[in-house]
């Protein structure tokens, strides 16, 4: 399935996995909540905090006994 979302971009930092992970946030009506989606891309991430619009196709990974959410083959627009 593919998917397309509009958001704001951020960021993280594994110190035990030394890996990155990047998301696309997108704050409910009230901007008290947020959900995002991890994606993957193949040229250089935007800045965090930037608003971004990623098209990729939903998937999901494992990793440390939890299952998470990914958009593999992205792209920004």
């Amino acid at each position: 399935m593919v998917v397309k979302m509009s958001g704001v971009s951020a960021s993280s930092h594994n110190e035990e996995t030394d890996m990155d992970y990047y998301g696309c946030l997108i704050q409910d009506a009230t901007a008290c909540c947020s959900q995002g989606i991890e994606y993957e891309l193949q040229g250089d991430y935007p800045e965090d905090g930037e608003i971004i619009c990623v098209t990729g196709t939903f998937d999901t990974y494992e990793e440390g006994g939890y299952t998470y959410c990914i958009l593999r083959e992205a792209e920004l627009s």
